[in-house]
């Protein structure tokens, strides 16, 4: 990476021109307070994007080549990348913030490191970049230069908690995607170890289970990218296939259903990614076919059958993935169209679960029903006719009248009834 300029360096020599305006930070950083900062007019060619926020290292996963962060007179191709995925991640948006910073210069200032890391305005950075070249005039990035190096965990630390208090700010920002959202939490509290689980829930105001979760899916992400013969960081993937809801549901489900994991958890897993990939093949709605499985085979007694019902099909199924490397999304779903019988085959024993499930399901709610009706008379007849706080004073003559017959109709009915079961007894 290219450190042979240092913003603040270039500050100390008059070089960088201040705009005059006072940041406020949004949230207190040991040894930098508000009236240390200024804003300056910072050459475009100073800076490079950092790999290291969410949305860039998931934009990242889907290029082949690795890409070393550096400022463009070090390495022009990095920046020039990301740039590109910034633009296709939102090409609207981009369009938008250029027409306002041409029409009335930039409105926002950023954060940037010493060393030329923008921290925040990946956007309005590429909109400078993009006017600079289109019309070959000069422009300034507008930032704060914060005194940290991302060498240092600590710093790294504090930068974090200032890219998620700016994210939560009042200004308009976009919105963090799910899976970019899940990755930077994944990279700050397990990989980095910058933060912990209730850490970053505070400074993001995000409940903890649900960073707990979203951490679990990363994990559950990575699984799922191995099965089907694709990188473990191949989240592009999973962006284009709209997987990561019900990739989030099975996490948290997989997770209360199997605390302690084992082999129970490993086969149920491995199943639910099948069964997953053929739900992606036929189309609808995956998350709410996902959450029909949990409830009508995950959670119940039949779950251990269905596992091995379709074991054999999936060692085949998993056979045709290992010998098709997935390295995009076109590859994935060229795979899917492989395994048309396995995925029929995992279906059919899925439909004849389910359907073994849900007559035992109709057949205990009959005999519930049938319980409780038994329950409202055995109440009534403890009550000496009524339940409850009830007085015969609180009836007319009509009413009386009425529940007498219905009972003289239940009396009536029952007798029928026994004499049918007792057939088929």
């Amino acid at each position: 990476m290219d450190k042979d300029i240092s913003l603040l360096e270039l500050v100390k020599n008059n070089q960088l021109v201040k705009t005059g305006a006072k940041p406020k930070l949004p949230i207190q950083i040991p040894n930098v307070s508000d009236g240390t900062l200024d804003v300056y007019r910072i050459p475009l060619e100073y800076l490079y994007y950092n790999n290291e926020n969410g949305r860039i290292a998931s934009a990242i996963s889907r290029e082949e080549i690795q890409l070393e962060p550096a400022k463009d007179h070090g390495n022009p191709e990095y920046n020039q990348k990301i740039a590109q995925m910034i633009v296709e991640d939102n090409s609207t948006k981009l369009k938008i913030t250029k027409k306002s910073i041409q029409e009335s210069g930039q409105k926002v200032f950023g954060y940037v490191l010493a060393d030329g890391r923008v921290i925040d305005g990946n956007r309005r950075y590429t909109a400078l970049r993009q006017l600079a070249k289109e019309t070959g005039e000069t422009y300034l990035f507008e930032a704060v230069i914060l005194p940290f190096t991302y060498e240092s965990k600590t710093e790294r630390a504090e930068i974090k908690r200032l890219e998620l208090a700016i994210q939560m700010g009042t200004e308009e920002r976009q919105s963090y995607d799910p899976v970019d959202l899940s990755i930077d939490i994944y990279r700050t509290v397990v990989v980095e170890k910058l933060m912990t689980e209730n850490d970053y829930a505070k400074e993001s105001a995000i409940k903890p289970k649900e960073i707990k979760h979203r951490i679990l899916t990363v994990e559950l992400m990575g699984e799922f990218l191995t099965f089907i013969n694709a990188k473990e960081n191949a989240y592009h993937i999973i962006k284009d296939t709209k997987l990561y809801t019900p990739l989030y549901e099975l996490a948290k489900k997989l997770d209360g259903q199997f605390p302690k994991k084992g082999p129970s958890y490993e086969q149920s897993k491995v199943t639910a990614f099948a069964l997953l990939t053929k739900m992606l093949a036929t189309g609808g709605d995956t998350g709410r076919e996902i959450r029909e499985y949990f409830k009508d085979v995950l959670t119940t007694n039949a779950n251990e059958d269905f596992n091995e019902a379709v074991e054999d099909t999936i060692d085949d199924l998993r056979d045709i993935f290992d010998s098709n490397p997935v390295n995009s999304t076109i590859d994935f779903r060229r795979v899917i169209e492989e395994v048309t019988p396995e995925f029929r085959d995992i279906n059919t024993k899925y439909v004849q679960t389910r359907n073994r499930q849900n007559r035992g399901k109709n057949i205990d709610n009959f005999i519930e029903g049938v319980k409780e009706t038994v329950n409202t008379l055995k109440d009534m007849h403890k009550g000496n006719g009524l339940t409850g706080n009830l007085n015969f004073n609180n009836f007319s003559k009509d009413q009386i009248n009425e529940i007498r017959e219905q009972l003289v109709q239940i009396n009536l009915i029952s007798r029928e009834l026994i004499d049918i079961y007792d057939d088929e007894i």
